[in-house]
């Protein structure tokens, strides 16, 4: 009887020989259904490989569900403290030091990588940190951040590479260079003065929370309601809500030019 792992090459020999190592899984992207396949088919012992080229665990741990509402309950409590005459404490004056709210959620971050690489450790499956490509048939192969090159190939391939942001074709809007829900997140200082482009929940959390924090906030949205999609009573109450935080609402708006520069000074 053949034994067939005398048949796959290993990482070491793949290297030594220019050859793809052989996997039984190549997972290219490292998001949530990506972690969740590696750690289970290789707890099962299969020989599994997962690829990102930036992110461990992907965006929910690094960038959107959790370091979001990290920052937004950072901006409740901001907002606790400017309301506190209205739970009979007597309000002093504070100051919103946005690098430390900032490093505060970089710390969450960083505990949560350690997790999962924690978790990647004790399944047995690798993770990849480098930019993968297809090269052939369920082959990659991954440029490292030392420049290394990698490839990989496996009996079967999961390709989770996930969204991006992507800016309207608006002139100006790119040289603007606008902050997205990435780099807003990654702010050290509160804005003077916000425009927030679109009336959507990514949109409103950030509105909501830079305003707690005291920045001036504008959303601009082309529909006639904000969160447009979802029920009257859902999109009044919302509006309703922010009018009465100081946020300032124009909607049935389409922007036709942007100049200046995000950070400095922006007309629209």
């Amino acid at each position: 009887m053949e034994n067939n792992s005398m048949e796959k090459v290993s990482a070491a020999q793949a290297a030594t020989k220019g050859e793809p190592a052989e996997y039984d899984l190549v997972i290219l992207g490292g998001g949530t259904g990506s972690t969740i396949a590696a750690w289970t088919f290789a707890r099962q012992g299969q020989r599994v490989a997962a690829v990102d080229r930036k992110y461990v665990g992907g965006s929910c741990p690094n960038i959107a569900c959790l370091p979001s509402k990290n920052i937004i309950h950072s901006a409740k409590v901001a907002s606790y403290f400017r309301r506190s005459d209205e739970f009979g404490i007597a309000r002093k004056d504070f100051t919103v030091n946005m690098s430390a709210v900032r490093d505060r959620k970089r710390r969450m971050v960083s505990g949560w990588n350690n997790v999962y690489l924690d978790n990647y450790k004790k399944s047995g499956a690798e993770f990849i940190l480098g930019s993968g490509r297809f090269i052939g048939p369920k082959t990659l192969e991954v440029r490292l951040h030392d420049g290394t090159i990698r490839q990989l190939r496996g009996a079967k391939v999961i390709i989770n590479t996930g969204t991006r942001a992507v800016l309207e074709p608006v002139p100006g809007l790119v040289e603007a260079q606008p902050l997205t829900h990435i780099e807003a997140l990654e702010l050290d200082e509160v804005p003077g003065h916000l425009f927030v482009i679109g009336g959507g929940y990514v949109g409103l959390e950030l509105a909501q929370a830079m305003r707690r924090f005291g920045s001036r906030v504008t959303i601009i949205d082309r529909n006639d309601r904000l969160m447009h999609r979802e029920d009257d009573d859902v999109t009044e109450a919302l509006q309703k809500l922010f009018e009465d935080e100081g946020i300032d609402i124009v909607l049935n708006a389409t922007i036709k030019r942007i100049s200046g520069k995000s950070g400095q000074s922006v007309k629209m």
